[in-house]
């Protein structure tokens, strides 16, 4: 059997300031909180430090841990991405993240998963999904964290954090039902994004109680919205999803951030991977630049010495589905779908070729924290060591995954992080 969540008792409210409710406070049961706690655990147990996990305690808002890994995938749960690297996340600094993911690597996860009685197959671009699914994920690990002495607390959610008052002394965390004292505290508590979930902005909070940079969060792989002519053409194509790719100028805040993948046409704009990953670097006011046909080499398609009796609606047609070709048809000059392309002069073709592969669009915004799957910004990483997630200003204080200014793709790289960030301040703590 394994240990039952601590029930509220009124007289935590009045705790004896000298004692400890654990060595360790995990604020937030989430992947990264929870990979964290399991991993002290183990060490503690192979270091043969009495009571092992039981030094350590998790803190969850929730009544039931990792509420965001659960609905992960929809449920099907992208535990991680065998291309697990630097590049694929935003931060202040990207180099911040070189030494957690090199130090857990994807392997290294799967051996785990393995260890866990779980296993994982790969898809497309890396991409590693959980067989059993998120919930039994999220259930082995609670369970295996048990199992190994750690304790849960949950429906508490944290309001306040006070650093010690002196060097040796513990840190006062202020929750909803009284105060929790601990010589170390891990700062696991996420961020804005899904607010159904739990998504808050406590690190915010936090970091100015503390002293510490705070970037502000911003909404990341979040469907785009658009309105005028542009939202009407979307939702007169809602539903309709083609492989595409999504870019931003090279003179953009992003460097000119591209990607190529699924784009879901909805009802407020546009959705699927290319437009999620698109969104993390977009800003207001910028346009995004989409190419319909990025598989096609439309220039040259067009000039083929075979298609020069073909109508230009008929080699469109090849190239998108219906409805989104009579959509774009629509734009050109009347009269110019139903010549032949021998007949077209340069700059006509130029249009054309325009028309599939740089479609100009300008959002409105995104969906925002409700639909964003992440969000950037966090707790400034120049605060904290790269190598135990410690801050470098508190002592025994630490700070993990998405509640750091580190932000990934869409592919299993945010979880990969909440593993890896989660396992180096597991091995320090």
């Amino acid at each position: 059997m394994f240990p039952r969540r601590i029930p509220y008792n009124r007289a935590m409210s009045n705790l004896d300031p000298q004692r400890h409710d654990a060595e360790i406070l995990i604020l937030g049961a989430g992947p990264a909180g929870m990979l964290c706690a399991l991993t002290a655990a183990r060490r503690f147990k192979e270091s043969g430090l009495p009571k092992g996990g039981q030094h350590i305690l998790l803190v969850d808002q929730g009544r039931e841990t990792g509420r965001k890994l659960r609905a992960s995938g929809g449920g099907r749960c992208n535990c991680t991405n065998q291309n697990a690297a630097p590049a694929h996340y935003l931060s202040k600094n990207q180099r911040f993240t070189a030494q957690a993911l090199a130090r857990f690597t994807p392997a290294q996860f799967l051996d785990l998963l393995a260890g866990l009685g779980l296993s994982a197959h790969e898809e497309d671009q890396g991409k590693m999904f959980c067989d059993q699914g998120a919930a039994a994920l999220c259930e082995t690990l609670e369970k295996a964290c048990r199992k190994a002495g750690c304790r849960f607390l949950t429906g508490r959610a944290v309001t306040a954090v006070t650093p010690p008052a002196e060097p040796g002394g513990a840190y006062r965390v202020e929750t909803e039902h009284g105060p929790l004292l601990a010589q170390r505290v891990v700062l696991a508590l996420g961020s804005p994004a899904w607010p159904a979930l739990g998504g808050t902005d406590i690190i915010a909070r936090l970091a100015g109680q503390l002293g510490l940079p705070h970037a502000p969060a911003r909404p990341a792989l979040t469907p785009l919205e658009l309105s005028g002519p542009e939202g009407a053409l979307c939702r007169e194509l809602s539903g309709l999803s083609v492989i595409a790719r999504l870019s931003l100028a090279p003179d953009s805040a992003s460097g000119g951030a591209a990607y190529t993948d699924g784009l879901l046409f909805t009802h407020q704009g546009l959705s699927g991977p290319a437009a999620l990953q698109i969104s993390s670097h977009w800003r207001r006011g910028e346009a995004i630049r989409v190419d319909l046909a990025p598989q096609a080499d439309v220039p040259a398609l067009l000039r083929e010495p075979g298609r020069a009796k073909s109508l230009a609606r008929s080699v469109i047609a090849e190239l998108l589905p219906r409805r989104l070709a009579e959509a774009r048809l629509a734009a050109l000059p009347t009269g110019l779908a139903d010549r032949r392309l021998a007949e077209l002069s340069r700059a006509e073709l130029t249009a054309i070729t325009e028309l599939l592969t740089d479609w100009r669009i300008t959002p409105k915004g995104t969906a925002g924290m409700a639909r964003a799957e992440a969000a950037s910004g966090g707790l400034g990483t120049e605060a904290f060591s790269a190598k135990t997630m410690q801050c470098k200003s508190l002592p025994g204080l630490f700070a993990i995954g998405e509640a750091l200014d580190v932000a990934g793709e869409l592919g299993g790289y945010n979880l990969h992080w909440a593993w890896a960030s989660g396992f180096a301040a597991g091995q320090a703590l």
